[in-house]
């Protein structure tokens, strides 16, 4: 068999010529993308400016009922919150009927005469607190129970958060800080 030699030699004298010519395509390649790529635009899209919120989280209903607890002491914005029964006429529940949540209108509301009907879906702008027993005898001294029943039924939301609202809207977006009826 004949010895053809070795080849080792012809490697070693082509390996810096191709690394300085991928070095080259590799440049040439970014040179072309730089001179070809056309700039982008970014638009932003900017919300209706009519309305700003000074709540520190905004959630729809499932999210805020899902752990509202750690809301409390601050302003919070529920969109899409179904009313589920009322209470008097300053508090109603949201939510599902098996795990109601307690909202009492601000005095501003009641004032105005903020209404809001059974089934009605409302945007609720509002303060969460802890449902104390002073709070419940506060609002019993506000008018806030027309009959013992609903004195008895808000017992139930004693140790449990509610919000107190300052702002409800209805589906459409009407209604505002100290607005009238809710939809």
């Amino acid at each position: 068999m004949a010895n053809l030699g070795s080849r080792r030699g012809f490697a070693d004298k082509l390996s810096l010529p191709l690394m300085i010519l991928a070095f080259l395509v590799v440049i040439g390649f970014l040179y072309w993308l730089n001179i070809t790529a056309e700039p982008t635009e970014v638009v932003i899209v900017e919300e209706d400016q009519g309305r700003t919120s000074t709540a520190s989280a905004i959630l729809d209903e499932a999210d805020f009922l899902a752990d509202a607890v750690q809301y409390e002491g601050q302003v919070v914005e529920v969109t899409g919150a179904r009313v589920a029964s009322r209470l008097g006429p300053q508090a109603f529940w949201i939510g599902p009927d098996d795990a109601p949540f307690l909202v009492k209108m601000a005095t501003t509301l009641v004032d105005d005469g903020t209404v809001v009907e059974v089934e009605q879906r409302v945007n609720l702008v509002g303060t969460v607190f802890m449902m104390t027993d002073s709070s419940h005898a506060a609002w019993d001294v506000l008018g806030a129970f027309p009959n013992d029943g609903d004195k008895i039924v808000a017992e139930f939301a004693i140790g449990s958060p509610f919000i107190e609202v300052t702002m409800i809207e209805g589906p459409g977006g009407e209604g505002g800080e100290g607005a009238g009826d809710a939809g």
